[in-house]
Order: structure tokens, then sequence, then C-alpha cells
């Protein structure tokens, strides 16, 4: 997001909100929305005050449908050049139950088997452990579809569009499907590894002010300091250095309101903002606190506009959320040495619009809008 440092002189700069690495959904709708406005700039629908501004050159494509159709579909190229399999192979999706994104996620699906000819499956946690088998000696994970009791196909690569928080584990059965997939030789999109890197502590041991943490992973200095002028500070709510000044900072009404809490969930509706974090930690026994993570609140310049949502046009200030899709495919290294990384590409983007009064941003949760780019120059 574009955040404002008024104590600089109002200037602007980006900051990071988050990093996500499971269920980073609407990259198929992305690419139909910014289809969308081009089309409406092709037939003269906005007005000709704005003839100046928007252009075939001002409106990027979104690429996220092709390009994170291709990111699985290098996956499944991957597993299946070294595996030996009587059976057909496929992709299978794991989806919530009933799934109000289906429609999002069925782009990815169609450009799977239209461009590359990867078969797909859905499947809910409801129905892993019925459904599939590992085969002992090898893990390979073999998935039976209901509808042909006949005919099996081995998963070449899980692709996680649910699991991601509590309430999709509403049973033992779910988190053992969950151990079942992870135990299988599948490629997982993520795995149980990288599913915890993308959590908000994780996010907060890279951020806190001064943290030796970032170096590690990007030991050149040039490259860590310009990440780290990306990120908003984030602290711990624990009883540390760090801990104890943030403690601080969420219990005074008077400071608070330059904050947000972050419990370790994602999908939207479940952070805590500026004046409530108060009373909401004196509720919270103190016990709890370091469930969760302070971070710095990012002031983005609000702007006028029309947002179409249940059905009525909206108008007013809103403001935007960049995110930049990407994929990765890497191979452990032998004897725990370093990873080979096989692929690496960005994958196209989503605007997500908001009113400006709006705390919350999720789209699937029902506070943003899908939304595209318009670039200009300044």
């Amino acid at each position: 997001m574009v955040h404002v440092d008024k104590s600089e002189g109002a200037q602007t700069c980006v900051k990071q909100v988050e990093f996500n690495t499971i269920a980073s959904s609407f990259g198929g709708l992305s690419s139909r929305v910014a289809g969308l406005h081009r089309n409406l700039q092709s037939i003269d629908a906005y007005p000709d005050a704005l003839g100046p501004i928007i252009n075939d050159k001002s409106l990027p494509e979104s690429t996220s449908i092709p390009n994170l159709a291709l990111g699985l579909a290098k996956a499944h190229a991957a597993y299946t050049d070294t595996s030996s399999s009587s059976h057909p192979t496929c992709v299978l999706f794991i989806v919530q139950d009933p799934e109000r994104n289906v429609f999002d996620q069925r782009h990815l699906e169609y450009e799977l088997n239209a461009t590359h000819n990867v078969r797909t499956f859905r499947i809910s946690f409801d129905r892993v452990l019925a459904d599939t088998r590992l085969e002992p000696s090898s893990r390979k994970l073999l998935y039976t579809p209901p509808h042909t009791p006949h005919k099996s196909y081995e998963v070449s690569t899980l692709y996680f569009r649910a699991g991601y928080a509590p309430s999709d584990y509403t049973s033992e059965e779910h988190w053992s499907a969950r151990l079942h997939l992870e135990r299988s030789a599948a490629i997982k999109c993520p795995s149980i590894l990288t599913h915890l890197a993308g959590s908000k502590k994780v996010q907060q041991v890279l951020a806190t002010p001064e943290s030796p943490h970032l170096a590690r992973f990007l030991p050149d200095k040039a490259a860590s300091s310009a990440v780290l002028e990306t990120f908003a500070p984030i602290y711990p709510l624990d009883k540390s250095a760090a801990g104890l000044t943030a403690r601080s900072l969420a219990t005074n009404p008077e400071t608070a309101v330059k904050f947000v809490l972050k419990p370790q969930r994602e999908g939207g509706g479940n952070n805590v903002y500026r004046s409530d974090i108060p009373g909401f930690l004196e509720s919270l026994p103190e016990s709890h606190w370091p469930a969760y993570i302070l971070m710095e609140m990012i002031e983005p310049p609000a702007q006028a506009n029309s947002i179409f949502r249940n059905g009525e046009v909206q108008s007013g200030e809103v403001i935007c959320e960049l995110g930049v899709y990407g994929a990765c495919l890497w191979k452990d290294g032998k004897n725990g040495g370093p990873r080979e990384i096989l692929e690496n590409f960005e994958a196209g983007y989503l605007l997500r619009t908001k009113g400006a009064g709006s705390a919350e941003g999720g789209v699937a949760a029902g506070f943003g809008s899908v939304d595209s780019c318009c670039l200009i120059d300044v």
C-alpha cells in the first residue's frame, strides 16, 4: 500500500501489508476485471474528461490466470519427469465445503486443462481419507474419483485453497487428512513449512525494528536495507524488550490509534484496529497476548472513485491495496544442502479497493472489491 508519512512532511512511500503463502485468492478474477476495464475503455464507456489518463498503455493487463496456472503446470511437469507410474496424473485442488470462491478457482482449472493438458480435480478435507490412498513404499498419492471408482490418478501437485484457518479443521479426521497429504510424495502448494513461513509471527520476527533475522535470508546489506524500508514496524506482545514496548503502545489509548492488532489468522475479519485495541486486550487473559502481533498502521491517501458492491454503485473516497502474485518451485538439497530454485517468477497482480472508512480489506470476507490498476506519469 502507499503510505503517507506525515512526520516526514507528508512524503509517500510503499509499505508491505503482509506476505501470503497459502490460498492467495482472486488470481482468476483479477485477470477478468482488468479485461473488463480494458473493454470499457475500448467502447468509450469512460467520461471524456478521463481521456488523457485512460488508454491502452495506462490499463495494464493482469496475467495472473496464465502465470498462476503455469506455476502449477511447472510443478506438475517436475513431478511427472521423475515419476514412473501406470496411473494417469493430476493436480488436486483442496477446497472448502461449501466453497464460495469456486468461480475464481475454476479459471485456473480451465487454463491448466486447455493450455497445459493437465487434469484437475477438487476435493474437500471431508473426502481426503475416503478418496485418496498412499502407496506404502513410494508414498505416491493416488486419488480415486467417486464417479469413476474403477480409475485412479497419481497426484503430482496438491494446491491448497483450504486449510489456512482453524475453522477449516472441524474434526480430528480433517487434521488426519492434512497429515496424510503432507506425508505424500506429491508437491505441495504450499507445504506445511511454507504455510507457516507466511504466518503473522514469522513476519513479526523479520519486521521488528532492529531485528537481525532478515540478514539470514538477505545477507547483501543493500538488498536487506531496501526490503526493510518496505516493512511497517511489527512488534510481539510477549515479555521481551520489544514486547514490553508494544504492550505499552497497545494499552495506551493515545498511542493505540496508530496500530492494528493481528492474530495468527488469514482470510480477513480477524484484526482489531486502533481505539478498539486497549479494551480488547483488557478483556483478554494476559497469557493470550503473545498470540497476537502489533503492527503500525499503514496510512494510504484516499482518492475519489466508485465501487460496485451488492448490486449497487457506491461513490466516495477509496483506498487501494496492490498484491503481486509469484510462483516459486524448488528442489531440496541432498543431505541438507542448499535448495535448487527451479522456477521463480512474477505471476500477475490483484488490486483490492475498499471504502476509506473500512479497516478490513478482504474481498471474500465482504470488505473489498476486485479492481485493476490505472498507471499515470507523475
